[in-house]
């Protein structure tokens, strides 16, 4: 172990005269600082934003005073997504899905208001966070700095007079690699140090730090892996040239090619309607269901008979409720439970889409990191779809409270409609943004780290491989 100790030393010593490098892993470190920098400032912009569209929401809907229940449901109210912390580490999907829904009675709408397409001056540094400098640009520095250090002429003359003092293969090798994850491990905690202030500025609580914690730990084995491909492939190729063009090779495939090819190929193999097909699909499915706005269709009519029937009497005027709540809330069980239909069929094709990107994996370990940061940092689709499905349930509650308070007083003698006070109704019902607990998003993620483990193992066994080799060096 010590001999292995001392060959790490020397390699750090020889990487940190390397200028060239250092100069380098700056300059990136510099960029990333200016991505964070503009993360934290537009997602403090985004943050008070939406703080005030929720509170100009709240004011508009409550200044509506009293008026016909159904009347508000159909003024309907934004409801504004919110702003994850670790979105300035790994911005993820954010910047691509909405960032509100208006919710009305008898629809779910989509979210809407997509970050990307306010095209402001802050955005451009958006494509160039930390994550995506960990992901991309510090496996290509651990190439450049490793390639050379098993193979080329000097390295191999160095590496025999090594051989010959008594050295074994095993140290010489597990040294360089110690070395190198030593470099990387330092570049990931300066990394994840420049973004932690721009974190906390978003009122980060335990769940991001436990978050960042893991994926911290997920990028230090992805980090791993690379450079355990880099020491592999310096030794078991004689030449740095080749060496050099194999690695860049893979990490041109890993990091840049199929993290895109991934997402083509899965939307082929299980397609996505367009929006205005998805529109059409739930409209048709609709016309030919219940229209509780007519009171002489015929699912009403049904409707209608079986109230009658339950309360035993003849007459709509002799119901104890007021028939016309009682129809709008059995209306909008039925259009939420089409819905629901509806938009279940569309989010299993996203998960048949991403179990095709998963088994992509196997050819990149880039594509099992970036599900498992994106998830950690709740910038996947998957907290997304928990903030849409939050959004939903309180549409659904908020729409049937006004309905239930429609159905349980009748209109004063004379009157056609019966009227209240929209604030007061619905004051006890509220939004909440929902957090799904860590440990939760790090399991239905496992896979993807099973894969990155796998890739882990793989490259050490050619560290090893690489090893024996060496021992035998003529």
């Amino acid at each position: 172990m010590s001999q292995t100790l001392d060959v790490a030393a020397t390699q750090l010593r020889l990487m940190w005269r390397e200028r060239r490098l250092l100069w380098l892993a700056l300059s990136v470190l510099l960029l990333a600082g200016a991505s964070v920098a503009t993360s934290a400032a537009r997602l403090s912009a985004q943050s008070e934003e939406r703080r005030a569209v929720a509170e100009e929401e709240a004011r508009l809907w409550d200044s509506q005073g009293v008026i016909d229940p159904h009347d508000a449901a159909h003024v309907g109210r934004a409801v504004p997504a919110p702003v994850r912390p670790l979105a300035a580490f790994d911005p993820g999907l954010s910047e691509f899905v909405g960032a509100s829904v208006f919710i009305e009675a008898h629809a779910q709408n989509p979210a809407r208001h997509r970050p990307i397409e306010g095209g402001a001056a802050l955005s451009h540094f958006g494509g160039f966070s930390a994550a995506w400098t960990l992901q991309v640009v510090a496996p290509l520095l651990i190439i450049l700095a490793g390639f050379a250090t098993l193979s080329g002429k000097v390295a191999r003359a160095r590496l025999r007079q090594e051989l010959g003092a008594g050295a074994s293969a095993a140290a010489l090798v597990g040294g360089r690699l110690i070395a190198l994850t030593a470099a990387a491990g330092l570049l990931l905690l300066v990394m994840i140090c420049v973004s932690l202030p721009a974190i906390l500025l978003q009122r980060a609580g335990a769940a991001e730090v436990a978050g960042l914690a893991g994926i911290g730990g997920a990028y230090a084995v992805y980090l791993l892996v690379f450079c355990a491909l880099t020491v592999a492939a310096s030794g078991l190729f004689t030449s740095a040239r080749t060496a050099l063009v194999v690695l860049l090779g893979f990490w041109a495939v890993s990091t840049l090619l199929v993290p895109r090819v991934a997402p083509a190929v899965a939307e082929t193999l299980a397609p996505t309607p367009s929006a205005l097909a998805f529109r059409a699909a739930v409209t048709e499915e609709a016309e030919q269901g219940v229209d509780v706005h007519d009171p002489t269709d015929e699912g009403v009519e049904a409707f209608e008979a079986g109230l009658l029937a339950h309360y035993e009497v003849s007459d709509l005027d002799d119901l104890p409720i007021n028939f016309r709540g009682a129809r709008y809330e059995y209306g909008e069980k039925l259009s939420t439970d089409l819905y629901n239909r509806h938009f279940d069929r569309l989010y299993d094709i996203y998960d048949r889409q991403e179990a095709v990107q998963r088994a992509f994996a196997v050819l990149s370990p880039t594509v099992s990191l970036q599900a498992w940061s994106r998830a950690l940092a709740g910038t996947d689709f998957g907290a997304h779809l928990n903030y849409l499905r939050g959004v939903e349930d309180y549409r659904y509650r908020l729409i049937q409270t006004l309905n239930v308070e429609m159905k349980d007083h009748k209109p004063p003698p004379g009157e056609r409609y019966y009227l209240a006070d929209i604030a007061t109704i619905t004051r006890h019902v509220a939004y909440a943004p929902s957090q799904r607990p860590v440990g939760d998003v790090a399991a239905a993620r496992i896979p993807n780290l099973a894969i990155l483990l796998v890739w882990t193992v793989f490259a050490i066994g050619l560290v090893a491989v690489s090893a024996r080799r060496l021992s035998y060096l003529p």
